[in-house]
Protein backbone atom coordinates (compact mmCIF):
# COMPACT_ATOMS: atom_id res chain seq x y z
CA UNK A 1 0.00 0.00 0.00
CA UNK A 2 1.49 3.44 -0.71
CA UNK A 3 2.23 5.37 1.97
CA UNK A 4 1.16 9.28 1.80
CA UNK A 5 3.11 12.16 3.26
CA UNK A 6 1.62 15.23 5.19
CA UNK A 7 2.23 18.40 2.88
CA UNK A 8 4.99 19.74 5.55
CA UNK A 9 6.64 16.30 4.81
CA UNK A 10 6.13 16.53 1.00
CA UNK A 11 7.73 19.79 1.16
CA UNK A 12 10.75 18.21 2.46
CA UNK A 13 10.98 15.52 0.40
CA UNK A 14 11.07 17.43 -2.78
CA UNK A 15 14.56 18.84 -1.29
CA UNK A 16 15.76 15.47 -1.40
CA UNK A 17 17.58 14.01 -3.85
CA UNK A 18 18.58 10.09 -4.32
CA UNK A 19 21.45 8.57 -6.95
CA UNK A 20 19.77 5.43 -8.91
CA UNK A 21 21.74 2.23 -9.80
CA UNK A 22 21.10 -0.15 -12.60
CA UNK A 23 22.79 -3.47 -12.11
CA UNK A 24 25.40 -1.23 -9.99
CA UNK A 25 25.73 1.18 -12.54
CA UNK A 26 25.06 4.66 -11.03
CA UNK A 27 23.01 7.70 -12.56
CA UNK A 28 22.21 10.94 -10.94
CA UNK A 29 18.02 11.15 -11.96
CA UNK A 30 15.33 8.86 -12.35
CA UNK A 31 15.37 10.54 -16.22
CA UNK A 32 19.21 9.40 -17.54
CA UNK A 33 18.27 5.95 -15.74
CA UNK A 34 15.22 5.51 -17.78
CA UNK A 35 17.01 6.82 -20.74
CA UNK A 36 19.77 4.25 -19.76
CA UNK A 37 17.17 1.24 -19.93
CA UNK A 38 15.23 2.70 -22.56
CA UNK A 39 12.24 1.99 -20.40
CA UNK A 40 10.30 4.04 -17.47
CA UNK A 41 11.21 1.75 -14.85
CA UNK A 42 11.69 4.90 -12.40
CA UNK A 43 8.20 6.51 -12.45
CA UNK A 44 7.55 8.92 -10.08
CA UNK A 45 4.81 6.92 -7.87
CA UNK A 46 6.85 4.07 -7.93
CA UNK A 47 9.60 6.05 -6.69
CA UNK A 48 7.80 7.60 -3.98
CA UNK A 49 6.60 4.52 -2.53
CA UNK A 50 10.11 2.46 -2.91
CA UNK A 51 11.14 5.33 -0.59
CA UNK A 52 8.52 5.73 1.82
CA UNK A 53 8.74 1.80 2.07
CA UNK A 54 12.49 2.54 2.54
CA UNK A 55 12.40 4.62 5.89
CA UNK A 56 11.20 8.16 3.96
CA UNK A 57 12.28 11.17 5.93
CA UNK A 58 14.54 8.86 8.25
CA UNK A 59 16.75 7.99 5.45
CA UNK A 60 20.34 9.74 6.16
CA UNK A 61 22.52 10.08 3.35
CA UNK A 62 24.33 7.43 2.05
CA UNK A 63 21.27 5.30 3.44
CA UNK A 64 19.62 2.77 0.44
CA UNK A 65 16.66 1.08 -0.39
CA UNK A 66 16.58 -2.71 -0.79
CA UNK A 67 17.53 -3.74 -3.84
CA UNK A 68 14.01 -4.44 -6.02
CA UNK A 69 13.62 -6.50 -9.47
CA UNK A 70 12.16 -4.35 -12.27
CA UNK A 71 11.77 -6.08 -14.79
CA UNK A 72 15.61 -7.25 -15.69
CA UNK A 73 16.75 -5.07 -14.03
CA UNK A 74 18.00 -5.12 -10.06
CA UNK A 75 17.66 -1.13 -8.97
CA UNK A 76 18.56 0.41 -5.81
CA UNK A 77 18.13 4.38 -4.04
CA UNK A 78 20.81 5.46 -2.07
CA UNK A 79 20.24 9.23 -0.23
CA UNK A 80 22.65 11.99 -1.40
CA UNK A 81 22.96 15.43 -0.28
CA UNK A 82 19.56 17.54 -0.31
CA UNK A 83 19.22 20.53 -2.00
CA UNK A 84 19.91 23.86 -1.13
CA UNK A 85 17.16 26.35 -0.42
CA UNK A 86 18.27 28.44 -3.17
CA UNK A 87 17.98 25.51 -5.48
CA UNK A 88 14.22 24.29 -4.28
CA UNK A 89 13.25 28.11 -5.30
CA UNK A 90 14.52 28.24 -8.39
CA UNK A 91 13.68 24.58 -9.28
CA UNK A 92 10.18 25.00 -8.29
CA UNK A 93 9.64 28.59 -10.08
CA UNK A 94 11.58 26.55 -13.39
CA UNK A 95 8.82 23.33 -13.04
CA UNK A 96 5.85 25.98 -12.35
CA UNK A 97 7.08 27.78 -15.61
CA UNK A 98 6.83 24.14 -17.56
CA UNK A 99 3.76 22.96 -16.34
CA UNK A 100 2.49 26.38 -17.37
CA UNK A 101 3.65 25.71 -20.91
CA UNK A 102 1.68 22.07 -20.86
CA UNK A 103 4.80 19.89 -19.03
CA UNK A 104 2.85 17.28 -16.96
CA UNK A 105 4.49 15.97 -13.56
CA UNK A 106 5.45 12.66 -14.60
CA UNK A 107 7.49 14.17 -17.56
CA UNK A 108 8.80 16.83 -15.29
CA UNK A 109 9.57 14.08 -12.57
CA UNK A 110 12.06 12.11 -15.28
CA UNK A 111 14.45 14.92 -15.77
CA UNK A 112 17.27 16.15 -12.89
CA UNK A 113 17.03 19.75 -11.95
CA UNK A 114 20.19 20.92 -14.79
CA UNK A 115 17.20 19.36 -17.24
CA UNK A 116 14.50 21.10 -16.19
CA UNK A 117 17.04 24.29 -15.75
CA UNK A 118 17.63 24.12 -19.44
CA UNK A 119 14.30 23.47 -20.77
CA UNK A 120 12.94 26.75 -18.45
CA UNK A 121 15.11 29.09 -19.71
CA UNK A 122 14.75 27.83 -23.61
CA UNK A 123 11.08 28.85 -22.69
CA UNK A 124 11.96 31.60 -21.35
CA UNK A 125 13.81 32.43 -24.94
CA UNK A 126 10.60 31.01 -27.00
CA UNK A 127 8.37 33.54 -24.65
CA UNK A 128 10.46 36.75 -25.63
CA UNK A 129 9.73 36.30 -29.20
CA UNK A 130 5.92 35.73 -28.87
CA UNK A 131 5.63 39.05 -27.11
CA UNK A 132 5.79 42.02 -29.54
CA UNK A 133 7.54 45.40 -28.83
CA UNK A 134 7.68 48.72 -30.32
CA UNK A 135 10.56 51.07 -30.08
CA UNK A 136 11.95 48.74 -27.25
CA UNK A 137 8.50 48.68 -25.16
CA UNK A 138 6.26 46.21 -24.69
CA UNK A 139 2.54 47.22 -25.59
CA UNK A 140 0.69 43.98 -25.33
CA UNK A 141 1.37 40.40 -24.20
CA UNK A 142 0.68 37.01 -26.21
CA UNK A 143 -2.50 35.11 -25.17
CA UNK A 144 -2.55 31.42 -24.64
CA UNK A 145 -3.50 29.93 -27.65
CA UNK A 146 -4.20 26.21 -25.84
CA UNK A 147 -1.49 24.16 -23.86
CA UNK A 148 -0.14 21.46 -26.04
CA UNK A 149 2.23 18.34 -24.59
CA UNK A 150 5.08 19.74 -23.07
CA UNK A 151 7.71 17.27 -24.11
CA UNK A 152 6.09 16.96 -27.60
CA UNK A 153 6.54 21.14 -28.25
CA UNK A 154 9.61 21.54 -27.00
CA UNK A 155 11.14 18.35 -28.78
CA UNK A 156 9.47 20.02 -32.39
CA UNK A 157 10.41 23.45 -31.77
CA UNK A 158 14.02 22.17 -31.55
CA UNK A 159 13.67 19.68 -34.28
CA UNK A 160 13.02 22.93 -36.52
CA UNK A 161 15.06 25.19 -35.00
CA UNK A 162 12.35 27.34 -33.56
CA UNK A 163 11.33 28.56 -36.74
CA UNK A 164 7.88 28.00 -38.83
CA UNK A 165 8.52 25.09 -41.10
CA UNK A 166 6.98 26.43 -43.93
CA UNK A 167 7.06 30.33 -43.32
CA UNK A 168 10.45 30.62 -41.30
CA UNK A 169 8.93 33.07 -38.69
CA UNK A 170 9.88 32.80 -34.90
CA UNK A 171 6.89 34.29 -33.71
CA UNK A 172 3.45 32.07 -32.46
CA UNK A 173 5.09 28.91 -32.88
CA UNK A 174 3.05 25.80 -32.17
CA UNK A 175 4.21 22.15 -32.49
CA UNK A 176 1.62 20.06 -34.79
CA UNK A 177 0.88 16.80 -35.25
CA UNK A 178 1.74 15.56 -39.01
CA UNK A 179 -0.89 13.13 -38.42
CA UNK A 180 -3.23 13.61 -35.67
CA UNK A 181 -3.47 12.56 -32.86
CA UNK A 182 -7.11 11.90 -33.12
CA UNK A 183 -5.80 9.29 -36.04
CA UNK A 184 -3.40 7.14 -34.29
CA UNK A 185 -0.66 9.97 -34.61
CA UNK A 186 2.29 9.76 -31.84
CA UNK A 187 3.84 12.07 -30.53
CA UNK A 188 7.03 11.48 -31.16
CA UNK A 189 9.41 14.17 -33.23
CA UNK A 190 8.94 12.25 -36.53
CA UNK A 191 5.40 13.25 -36.66
CA UNK A 192 5.64 16.79 -35.59
CA UNK A 193 6.16 20.13 -37.76
CA UNK A 194 7.04 23.40 -36.18
CA UNK A 195 4.35 26.00 -37.51
CA UNK A 196 3.32 29.37 -36.82
CA UNK A 197 -0.06 30.12 -35.37
CA UNK A 198 -2.30 30.64 -38.50
CA UNK A 199 -0.84 28.10 -40.39
CA UNK A 200 -0.90 25.59 -37.82
CA UNK A 201 -4.78 26.36 -37.99
CA UNK A 202 -5.14 26.34 -41.73
CA UNK A 203 -3.83 22.73 -41.27
CA UNK A 204 -6.60 21.42 -38.00
CA UNK A 205 -9.17 23.02 -40.95
CA UNK A 206 -8.27 21.50 -43.50
CA UNK A 207 -7.33 23.93 -45.85
CA UNK A 208 -3.77 22.92 -45.84
CA UNK A 209 -1.89 19.93 -46.23
CA UNK A 210 1.50 18.83 -46.48
CA UNK A 211 2.31 15.93 -48.92
CA UNK A 212 5.83 14.10 -49.23
CA UNK A 213 7.08 17.54 -47.72
CA UNK A 214 5.75 20.60 -50.32
CA UNK A 215 2.63 22.90 -49.39
CA UNK A 216 -0.93 22.00 -50.83
CA UNK A 217 -3.74 24.36 -50.36
CA UNK A 218 -7.66 24.09 -50.56
CA UNK A 219 -9.03 26.68 -53.16
CA UNK A 220 -10.38 28.86 -50.57
CA UNK A 221 -6.85 29.40 -49.10
CA UNK A 222 -5.29 29.50 -52.77
CA UNK A 223 -8.33 32.53 -53.35
CA UNK A 224 -6.57 34.46 -49.55
CA UNK A 225 -4.09 36.59 -50.62
CA UNK A 226 -2.31 35.81 -47.50
CA UNK A 227 -1.63 32.53 -48.56
CA UNK A 228 -2.06 31.83 -52.06
CA UNK A 229 1.80 32.39 -52.40
CA UNK A 230 2.10 29.11 -49.87
CA UNK A 231 0.92 26.71 -52.75
CA UNK A 232 3.39 24.08 -54.17
CA UNK A 233 6.03 25.60 -51.37
CA UNK A 234 8.56 23.25 -50.38
CA UNK A 235 9.15 23.00 -46.19
CA UNK A 236 12.60 23.64 -44.54
CA UNK A 237 14.80 21.36 -43.46
CA UNK A 238 14.67 19.70 -39.48
CA UNK A 239 17.58 18.19 -37.77
CA UNK A 240 15.86 15.11 -37.72
CA UNK A 241 13.89 13.59 -40.63
CA UNK A 242 9.90 13.46 -40.38
CA UNK A 243 7.48 11.89 -42.04
CA UNK A 244 4.75 13.25 -44.57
Amino acid sequence: MTRRYTPEQADRMRKRRYWFYVDGERFSSAGAANKHVGERIFHAAWRANLIANSGGESMQIGDRTPPVQRGKYTVVLERRKDLSDKSVRDYAAARKKLQIAGWTDDELDEMDDGEIWLEYKSELEREKLDVPHYSGHKKYTRAEVRQVQGRFRCAVLTNWENQCAISGTRLTLEAAHIISYASGGSSRVENGVCLAADLHKLLDKGHMQIETGWVRLSDEAKADPRYAHLEGKPLRKPLIKVTF
